[in-house]
């Protein structure tokens, strides 16, 4: 979105939220970027349409978030889809990345306990590493 995409390289990918708690995120998967000579990745998958009823305050929140990975250097994708756990995946196999750094996700819900929350599907779905942000709710 922001930055063009070098294919090839080493990447670590930033899954950031609306919450104050992503820029946690943001900051972890660029000191593990630079740890590891990698690029940085950030994205953010919302439902369609989501840009039009987030409240204002959230709004500037995420704008913040966004800036943050931006100013950090990431390449920045907002993707629109209901389907969260298969859009990360897809990037993150589409732009061959080797480690995903994300929020703690909320618990409870009957639907997040049957199905597993986004940490949990994630793991069953790549095999890459994922450092889950203690206290970074997504």
């Amino acid at each position: 979105m922001d930055m063009e995409h070098r294919s090839g390289s080493p990447s670590i990918l930033a899954c950031i939220g609306e919450g104050a708690g992503s820029q946690e995120v943001i900051r972890r998967a660029a000191q593990v970027a630079v740890e590891l000579g990698a690029e940085l990745l950030a994205l953010h998958v919302e439902p369609p349409g989501a840009r039009t009823r987030r409240a204002p305050a959230v709004s500037a929140q995420l704008e913040r978030n966004l800036r943050l990975a931006r100013d950090l250097g990431a390449y920045i994708e907002v993707i629109d889809s209901h389907q969260v756990v298969d859009s990360i995946v897809r990037f993150a196999r589409d732009h061959g990345v080797q480690r995903i750094i994300i929020g703690q996700p909320h618990t409870g819900g009957w639907v997040r306990r049957l199905r597993g929350d986004i940490v949990t599907r994630l793991r069953r779905a790549v095999s890459v590493v994922i450092d889950v942000v203690p206290g970074a709710p997504m």
